[in-house]
């Protein structure tokens, strides 16, 4: 997961609360509002790495295929998709009570920087300003919304931000119920954001249960509904900002409503709107105005650049597994595919200089990855079908742990959580984000497995790691590591190799990364990992790939083209798109823009992610 755990940690990367966010949810499929909320800190996170690297950020495309495996449903993995290529926002930091402190106290004073003298006595006046702020704003926000009785306060937050100043993040949700672990179908919830002067940024409800028997309204008056929702806000809304897309959606309509420059839209302006097909707004979300960007003087012409490409592309032969909720492709499976290296890249319309992702540079540098053969145990393990398999295989003893949560998560997963018994929740009353989460992951262990391959897909463990009287050598770590890896993944061994590592000796974990293939054709992305602490022997972590054993053993690995004839085809079907997108590469607290080609289908519109090196079929993404 190196798109969250790049982010750092604490505080001010909020990488640590953003990462159990995403790889601890237990839920199914999390209500809509928590689950937009969730991914903004994700997406906040990622962006955290931007801001620090002041490079371009990554193409959405591969953060969002990094993603995969926790997206709630498409509609937020899509949302999810556009979002790191056009946000830009510095991180939500929840429960920055200490920070608010001092922006209060002192707010010509940089954050970080050392208290004054009178510290102690001007924290307390900051810590009610603060109250006072959140008591006001919430106020505001039960004056433009009608808060359902059944419903309670469940968080009350505030994030002061260089870029967008102050923020406060108020959600309610059904008395007794769980915005994470409530009955699936029995979702309800309101989240509402406002800034410091009380404007609504940002408003989701459920309205699946309100909505009840209301007949289904025609696409035009759920366009009127929506224009009519962001005018009582924003009286001035429809000017400067006009109709750029309608996406459809089996929960509601959104409309996307931008600024536009040269006839395309600017990413992160405007509002968006999603109205429930009964007609109840269930989401809003208001960029406002930004910066018109200056128009270049003259543009590569694209026939230049589509030679240039042509010339210069490579094929590598992977493996990849589709995902049809993605890539359009009719079902999940594992393919032998060609992939472009191109397929990451966007020029500059300006011809100024080539796009690159920021991950490329950082990997430029490193030493050729040495990959190593892992012994096939010899005697296979029983498979982890059940909790009580799952138990077992993690050592919990059930005298010690209790089963909170066991769902099935889709069609193929289930997530279960366990608790230690002894655990005692904050006596405090303290509402922040930061609170929220730690009481839902403090002392948990969580779990996934796939029942039908009888295999454990991940494990992370919140809770706190005593020392142990070990003093475990990397190789003594990597037995640990092997042995449970077989029980954990039966089958697996045979399609995997160890990336090889010096000892950390500055740690209390080593970790373990292994690679998925079949006769020297590998995944790129889907790797196994997982750490051992040192000192106790125990599994802290574990993540499993998208692939099982079947799937390996069933999969061609012999291309039926070679790699000249697989790039003529993909020559051939290329074309550029034209587009305005986030320029990350300055700071301040202006969004800046430029104009980019990116490479598309010629005749679907779409990104070619993929050359089916048997059959020659080109694989695009999904239509949004």
């Amino acid at each position: 997961m190196p798109i969250i755990t790049a982010a750092g940690h604490g505080r001010g990367g909020c990488g640590l609360w953003g990462y159990k966010v995403l790889v601890g949810l237990p839920g199914p499929k999390p209500p809509q509002f928590f689950a937009t909320w969730l991914i903004r800190i994700v997406i906040n996170c990622v962006l955290t790495v931007l801001d620090k690297r002041q490079r371009l950020a990554p193409d959405d495309d591969r953060a969002a295929e990094r993603q995969r495996a926790f997206a709630s449903d498409s509609d937020d993995r899509l949302d999810l998709r556009s979002a790191v290529r056009q946000a830009r926002s510095k991180p939500f930091c929840p429960g920055g009570l200490k920070e608010l402190r001092k922006r209060y106290a002192n707010p010509e004073e940089p954050a970080g920087s050392a208290p004054s003298p009178a510290a102690g006595a001007s924290e307390l006046s900051a810590e009610e300003a603060l109250r006072h702020k959140l008591a006001e704003l919430k106020l505001r926000t039960e004056e433009l919304f009608d808060i359902p009785e059944a419903y309670e306060l469940t968080i009350a937050d505030y994030r002061d931000d260089k870029r967008e100043g102050g923020r406060a993040m108020f959600v309610w949700t059904k008395a007794g119920e769980d915005p994470i672990w409530s009955k699936s179908g029995k979702d309800s919830g309101l989240s509402v954001e406002l800034n410091a002067q009380g404007d609504l940024i940002e408003y989701t409800i459920d309205v699946e249960e309100s909505a009840g028997d209301l007949p289904e309204l025609s696409v035009e008056e759920l366009r009127l509904r929506a224009e009519k929702f962001a005018l009582d806000h924003y009286p001035g809304a429809l000017k400067p900002f006009s109709l750029t897309g309608t996406k459809f959606a089996e929960s509601g309509t959104l409309f996307f409503y931008e600024q536009e420059v040269m006839g395309m839209p600017l990413p992160m302006s405007g509002f968006r709107v999603k109205v429930h097909r009964s007609g109840i707004v269930s989401d809003f979300r208001y960029f406002g105005r930004q910066t018109k960007p200056k128009i270049p003087e003259s543009l590569v012409p694209k026939e230049q650049l589509l030679r240039q490409i042509a010339d210069t592309a490579r094929l590598d032969l992977r493996l990849a597994f589709l995902y049809k909720s993605v890539d359009d492709s009719d079902k999940d499976e594992l393919r032998l595919v060609y992939e472009p290296t191109t397929r990451w890249m966007h020029f500059r319309a300006d011809g100024v200089e080539e796009a690159r992702e920021a991950a490329d540079e950082d990997t430029e540098s490193e030493e050729p990855a040495v990959w190593l053969p892992v012994p096939v145990p010899a005697v296979e393990a029983p498979p982890v079908r059940t909790a009580e398999d799952a138990l077992k295989l993690l050592g919990l003893d059930p005298d010690r742990y209790e089963l909170l949560r066991e769902v099935e998560m889709d069609d193929r997963l289930t997530g279960f959580v366990w608790r230690r018994r002894d655990w005692q929740p904050d006596a405090a009353e303290d509402l922040s984000l930061d609170a929220f989460m730690r009481e839902r992951s403090e002392e948990t262990v969580k779990a996934k497995i796939d029942p039908a391959g009888g295999r454990l897909v991940s494990l992370f463990r919140f809770e706190e790691e005593l020392p142990g009287e070990l003093r475990l050598t990397r190789d003594e770590c990597l037995d640990i590591a092997l042995g449970f890896m077989a029980r954990a993944q039966p089958g697996l061994a045979p399609f995997m190799q160890l990336r090889q590592r010096e000892e950390e000796a500055d740690s209390g974990r080593e970790h373990f990364e292994f690679r998925i293939g079949k006769q020297g054709v590998w995944m790129e992305f889907d790797h196994f990992r997982l750490s051992v602490n040192k000192t106790t022997g125990q599994i802290g972590s574990m993540m499993g790939p998208s692939v099982d054993p079947a799937q390996l053993q069933a999969v061609e690995v012999t291309a039926l083209m070679d790699e000249p004839e697989a790039r003529r085809i993909y020559a051939e079907a290329l074309d550029l798109k034209l587009g305005w997108e986030t320029d990350y590469s300055g700071s301040g607290k202006r969004r800046r823009y430029r104009l980019m080609y990116r490479l598309v289908h010629k005749k679907k519109g779409r990104e070619i992610r993929w050359i089916d090196a048997r059959t020659g079929e080109l694989i695009c993404s999904k239509p949004d």
